[in-house]
């Protein structure tokens, strides 16, 4: 319930601070008092566009700020406990919203800054406002769903009614998903197909030279070798005739030989040298070894233009490849690796494509359940909520009305594959036809005020706020309105702003909205009506300004009927 409401710099409003009570309140003033600007101030501190233009003039910030007490709120003690707002048992919360020129506005709940979304959630569980616009939404048929859905959720106990829309909803957006990404693998069935070509032909490229690493360093020192092998053999065999052999001189063995024969006698004499005699005989063995290796290593070398060939092939094949997949074998043998995985991706196609077929019909499967379980329901809440706008209606001075819910299936949507509409036949006699198409603006005011009537016996909110509910209404049917917000507001906190005398005369508490202006300033003045206040208020609204003795005694006659 709403307690009070603050407002500063709102508008034509420099500083308001009004006291709401339980049951229902009135609003009213002469036109253009400034009876709008509360609603959107209430709008505003609930979580409405925050704007700018709401800022008073030469002012660079409006405040609005309301108190609720929320102890029979359940719906809305779970939200605030579970974003960690619950306030002790007995205290107040507090919805602040700040609107400042630079566009920067902020909300608090309970002094703390909250993000607009969070502020909107909370808020959206403790007021209703409804004024013309949302009146017309009843003639909207696409908004008759969520009008049975509120309906079917908050007066009927049907098991699991907002759950069953919450697996509904997820799993229509998985079948999306789903769907989405089968269309995209079809859509890629041929680009695919032309990878997977390119990638065997790569392979078998790869495959078919096989190469090793490290095999193209090898090959290049044996290409080298034999390239060069008539003048490595010449080589060797000059080295080998130098050290062995000897040609036109004699060869380094044996000189190494006649020398160390004549350090040994030279030993026998002077035995210093004998370190000398053993390094030489050494180099003697050294030399006789390394002349055996040179001659193998001559008899191996011969020339092989075949495998030279041989050679030059496989490392022009290996430069092809480098070319194309890698700058060396090792970054081949990678790639390899690479297209080897994306080919099996790609073989698999069929599989996951089938895979993905049979989640989208199972997926499918379990919408159908659920949504074949919310149409039941709905047709329950239909059949229900029938009778009830019908009684309803006839309260409100319809007593030959006939009110009916269509439903009939559509195509699978997020909220379910059911089309509702609303139908009414207003007269006796006259065929149900669509809401939309039959209805005056005052049977519209009616038909929300049956719907928001039947709904604030178990919802969630606890105050609603018309606005203007009394629009295209008169006689009996005032009368009755003016009966049936009385009457809601026993169930919850109703407050209204009305041009009506015989709907402000059933109130429980009347507030009268002024426009003031001085020298300078235009204000508006809310002040709450004593019971002479109210005669005097309710005179003028009868006699449209000027207040008479006639309009004074009816005003006190309606009074003393509702009061």
């Amino acid at each position: 319930m709403l307690v009070k409401l603050f407002v500063q710099n709102f508008a034509l409003i420099d500083k308001l601070e009004l006291d709401f009570h339980r049951g229902f309140n009135v609003l009213t003033g002469e036109t253009g008092a400034g009876k709008s600007i509360i609603i959107d101030a209430v709008g505003t501190v609930t979580g409405s566009q925050g704007l700018t233009e709401f800022i008073r003039s030469g002012e660079k910030k409006a405040v609005v700020e309301a108190v609720f007490e929320i102890e029979d709120n359940s719906r809305i003690m779970g939200l605030l406990e579970q974003f960690g707002f619950l306030p002790e048992q007995g205290e107040s919360l507090i919805l602040t919203r700040e609107l400042v020129k630079s566009g920067k506005n902020t909300c608090r709940i309970n002094g703390r800054i909250v993000n607009l979304s969070l502020y909107k959630e909370i808020a959206g569980n403790l007021i209703d406002i409804y004024g013309q616009h949302h009146q017309q939404s009843l003639l909207d048929q696409q908004k008759h769903i969520d009008f049975l859905d509120e309906y079917g959720e908050n007066n009927l106990s049907l098991p699991g009614f907002h759950e069953i829309k919450e697996k509904l909803a997820a799993c229509y957006a998985q079948l999306l998903t789903l769907r989405a990404k089968l269309r995209q693998m079809e859509d890629s069935e041929k680009e695919k197909a032309r990878m997977a070509d390119m990638y065997r032909y790569q392979l078998e490229e790869i495959d078919s030279c096989s190469p090793v690493i490290g095999e193209d360093r090898e090959l290049g020192e044996e290409k080298n070798i034999l390239a060069n092998a008539e003048r490595l053999m010449s080589l060797a065999s000059e080295a080998y005739t130098l050290l062995y052999e000897g040609n036109s001189t004699r060869p380094a063995a044996e000189l190494l030989h006649a020398a160390l024969n004549s350090l040994k006698e030279l030993a026998l004499v002077d035995s210093s040298l004998n370190g000398v005699y053993e390094m030489l005989e050494s180099a003697v063995y050294q030399v006789e070894e390394a002349a055996r290796d040179v001659k193998t290593y001559s008899a191996k070398l011969e020339p092989d233009p075949v495998r030279l060939d041989e050679i030059e092939n496989r490392l022009n094949r290996i430069k092809g490849l480098k070319k194309k997949y890698g700058d060396s074998i090792k970054e081949i043998l990678e790639y390899r690796d690479q297209v080897t995985s994306s080919l099996t991706v790609i073989n698999n196609y069929d599989d996951e494509v089938s895979s993905l077929r049979a989640e989208i019909e199972h997926t499918g499967s379990i919408y159908q359940g659920l949504a074949e379980r919310l149409t039941a329901a709905r047709k329950k809440a239909a059949k229900d909520l029938k009778s009830s706008i019908t009684a309803e209606l006839k309260d409100l001075n319809m007593p030959h009305v006939s009110f009916d819910v269509k439903i009939v299936l559509k195509e699978p949507l997020s909220n379910g594959q059911d089309n509702v509409e609303f139908l009414i036949s207003p007269n006796k006699g006259e065929p149900l036809k669509p809401l939309a198409k039959i209805v005056s603006g005052g049977e519209v005011s009616r038909i929300m005020l049956a719907f928001r009537s039947i709904l604030a016996k178990t919802g969630p909110v606890g105050t609603l706020i018309f606005d203007e509910i009394d629009a295209g209404i008169g006689g009996n049917a005032l009368h009755a309105v003016a009966a049936k917000l009385s009457t809601v507001g026993q169930d919850r906190q109703v407050i209204c702003v009305t041009h009506s005398p015989q709907i402000a005369g059933i109130a429980n508490h009347h507030f009268n909205i002024k426009k003031i202006t001085d020298k300078t300033r235009t204000f508006t003045r809310v002040s709450k009506l004593d019971s002479q206040g109210r005669v005097e208020e309710l005179a003028r609204m009868l006699s449209g300004g000027k207040i008479t003795s006639v309009s004074r005694e009816h005003a006190e006659e309606i009074l003393k009927t509702f009061l």
